[in-house]
């Protein structure tokens, strides 16, 4: 099997006909610090309406690179487009050349016969389709994680996916999640573009949040930093807790700089207004910091934020509000944090995962605390899908290497099907 390469955002598809307000709304989305493929699919309209939606946005100076057609090479090639989506059929013709390609499945025979022949397939529908009624969930589970803990190629999850779904699609295994429906807010005719921009922002931060499962807790260090990132790692949180303001600031602004040439999620410890100051992409908060109603007042629809707990009444205080994630600890003792909260271990996270599971509450959850390598089968084969680590990766002879390492650990684990998701139940 390949290694997995995970979409940073979930891919937008455009609504089926050209619609007033949808020039401003492509450009916004497409100028977001994170921002998406865009899939132009235009069954609705003739080819001269979508000729000019392509040249407005080009003379508007939108990134045509983000941009993939659907059935329309020459469209693709006349404006500089970055992908073309295709028919089966086309690809043995040699269409797309030079061009990132897309084709939908709705079988997983036909994700075999086309895997590494496309950049990336979408299969659908998963959930029950929002943009389509009566388009009903066509995708068994059980199957489709254990199709795609062994599969070759990357795979997109298309129909109903919305800010509720999105941990159940990472928790199966999808390399990506495409979105349609959970977008477009269409007011008297006319695309919305702040409510659109605004679901857009929603999607793509529980998106992100549900792939942090492996966080580094940085001190600052910028040469380990890199080393983690270099090693695959793709989310790095910031603590330092006893320095300075200035000092604080200053390592932010350059681990954010970092953080961006890897595509890596870049989060501040403790105080919005500093992620905020800084260009974070989120916050994460103790109990005793801001609220996460506060924080996202501070730093809008797009921020990740996320909480520290040790209990299942504090996850579920937490979990209707403004918290994307959860950091559950401590696992065991550490050295690395002060008034230290009673120690979790494995029966810890157990209890914890069966309670959640009980009140449907469908957050993502690291935990941390004195995790080592060791650890990783046990922490989620016990309902825990990810890992915050700090000591394990600073104190390392080999940060890069032992970042690799526990990347290997956790695919093992889903590969193995050992921490099989209890999905049945929430699909």
């Amino acid at each position: 099997m390949s290694e997995r390469l995970r979409f940073e955002a979930p891919i937008v598809i455009t609504l089926p006909r050209v619609m007033d307000g949808e020039e401003e709304a492509l450009l916004e989305i497409c100028k977001e610090p994170c921002p998406p493929i865009i899939h132009v699919r235009k069954p609705e309209s003739g080819e001269g309406e979508v000729d000019r939606l392509l040249n407005r946005l080009k003379e508007s100076g939108c990134d045509m690179s983000r941009l993939t057609i659907h059935y329309n090479e020459p469209l693709a090639r006349k404006y500089g487009l970055g992908g073309v989506h295709l028919r089966g059929a086309e690809l043995g013709k040699g269409a797309g050349a030079g061009l990132r390609k897309s084709l939908s499945t709705h079988l997983w025979g036909e994700v075999q016969q086309y895997a590494g022949r496309v950049d990336y397939l979408f299969i659908s529908p998963l959930f029950d389709s929002i943009s389509k009624p009566g388009y009903r969930s066509g995708l068994d589970p059980e199957e489709t994680f254990s199709r795609l803990a062994h599969h070759d190629g990357r795979v997109v999850a298309l129909g109903g996916i919305s800010a509720d779904t999105m941990m159940r699609v990472e928790r199966l295994g999808f390399d990506g999640a495409a979105v349609l429906g959970a977008v477009w807010s269409v007011e008297g005719g006319r695309i919305d573009v702040r409510k659109s921009l605004k679901n857009y922002r929603v999607l793509c931060r529980k998106w992100r949040a549900a792939g942090g499962v492996l966080q580094f807790i940085s001190d600052g260090n910028l040469a380990v930093a890199e080393q983690f990132l270099q090693g695959g790692g793709r989310w790095i949180q910031l603590r330092m807790k006893e320095a300075p303001e200035a000092e604080v600031l200053q390592r932010g602004e350059a681990m954010r700089v970092l953080c961006r040439r890897y595509g890596a999620v870049f989060i501040m410890n403790d105080n919005p207004e500093w992620a905020k100051t800084v260009g974070a992409d989120g916050v994460h908060l103790g109990q005793k910091d801001r609220s996460p109603e506060e924080a996202r007042q501070i730093l809008g629809e797009g921020a990740i934020i996320g909480s520290t707990v040790n209990t299942f009444d504090q996850i579920a205080a937490r979990s209707h509000g403004e918290t994307d994630y959860f950091g559950l600890g401590p696992f065991r003792f550490t050295t690395t944090k002060k008034n230290l909260s009673a120690i979790l271990g494995v029966e810890g996270y157990r209890s914890i995962a069966a309670q959640m599971r009980a009140e449907g509450i469908d957050l993502p959850v690291v935990a941390i605390g004195g995790i080592e390598l060791e650890d990783v089968p046990q922490i989620r084969q016990n309902g825990i899908p990810g890992v915050a680590l700090s000591g394990a990766i600073a104190r390392s002879v080999d940060s890069r290497k032992t970042t690799a390492s526990f990347l290997r650990a956790l695919q093992i684990q889903r590969n193995d099907g050992n921490d099989r998701p209890e999905v049945s139940d929430n699909l």
